[in-house]
């Protein structure tokens, strides 16, 4: 799997795990993993090449999931079918790719 594509899956993973703590944090527990959330976030969003953190932010912004998988030929954003023709099986996850509709970054998952 393409470096970079990982890297955006593991913060869309932080940034979720990040907001389940604040919303347990409001509710009443007390929690220390949260700083450590927030610098395995900041190492993360170092590595990552500027345009890129700056699509997954507007994505982020505007759909909530930024990066999304493809399953059975099926945008799990957009529900967007891919022809077959579209990707070869030797490029996937091999770039970062996004769906022509609506934008999101894809993994393949199948």
């Amino acid at each position: 799997m393409n470096k970079q594509l990982l890297l955006l899956i593991s913060l869309q993973e932080l940034d979720i795990l990040k907001k389940d703590k604040k919303n347990e944090e409001e509710v009443g527990f007390e929690l220390e993993d949260l700083k450590e959330i927030e610098e395995a976030r900041v190492k993360l969003v170092s590595e990552l090449p500027d345009h890129l953190y700056r699509k997954y932010t507007r994505l982020t912004k505007r759909y909530g999931n930024a990066v999304v998988p493809v399953v059975n030929k099926i945008c799990q954003g957009c529900y967007l079918v891919f022809p077959t023709q579209m990707i070869s099986p030797e490029q996937k996850n091999e770039t970062v790719t996004t769906c022509p509709s609506c934008g999101r970054i894809l993994y393949w998952a199948d």
